[in-house]
């Protein structure tokens, strides 16, 4: 399954000459490619789950200046261990690949640049518990995501920002995790 998530944002990124022109727009192309480390926060909490998740993340965005929207995609990776009551040691670990819309508002007179994102993804979870449960086991699946971002230029072709993603990845059909939440990162990328 991680084989055919890294195909997913592979295939489209390996054809960027051929996503330009289906790029809206006629002003200039600009593209972005970004390296987003973060934090996976779930929406439920309890004992028995890991509710927090570092997460590592790569994205590549196409859009032009006087565009409506661009295009964005991405691969994210989240995994924790830790010491659950009654389940022992506990691993959780998740790939996502991400594909949708993406509208960037430049500020006049500012250095600072909002965006807004929503898309489509799949993903791959795996939990593993020391004590088994009904939770144990791996889940693959379809996700919806919004997000709200703001980037701020280091350089003439680097770039820092904060990214909030919003996940929704039960719409479809209930699995037995409960994997909705959100992810809040630091975006460290290039422009060109």
């Amino acid at each position: 399954m991680k084989l055919q998530l890294a195909l997913l944002i592979a295939l489209p990124l390996a054809s960027c000459t051929v996503l330009e022109a289906y790029v809206p727009g006629g002003g200039d192309l600009d593209q972005t490619a970004a390296v987003t480390l973060g934090q996976r926060v779930f929406d439920h909490s309890s004992s028995t789950c890991l509710d927090e998740q570092p997460n590592v993340g790569l994205e590549y965005a196409i859009w032009r200046e006087d565009g409506l929207f661009g295009y964005e995609f991405g691969i994210n990776h989240h995994t924790e261990r830790g010491d659950l009551p009654t389940l022992g040691n506990t691993r959780v670990q998740g790939w996502e690949a991400t594909a949708g819309l993406r509208s960037v508002f430049p500020i006049e007179g500012s250095a600072i640049t909002p965006y807004i994102g929503l898309g489509l993804g799949g993903y791959w979870v795996d939990r593993d518990e020391e004590v088994p449960s009904f939770r144990d086991g791996s889940e693959t699946g379809i996700e919806a995501y919004g997000r709200i971002g703001a980037t701020m230029p280091l350089s003439e072709h680097s770039f820092v920002g904060i990214d909030v993603r919003f996940i929704q990845e039960d719409f479809i059909g209930s699995g037995d995790l409960d994997l909705d939440g959100d992810v809040v990162s630091l975006i460290l990328g290039l422009s060109f």
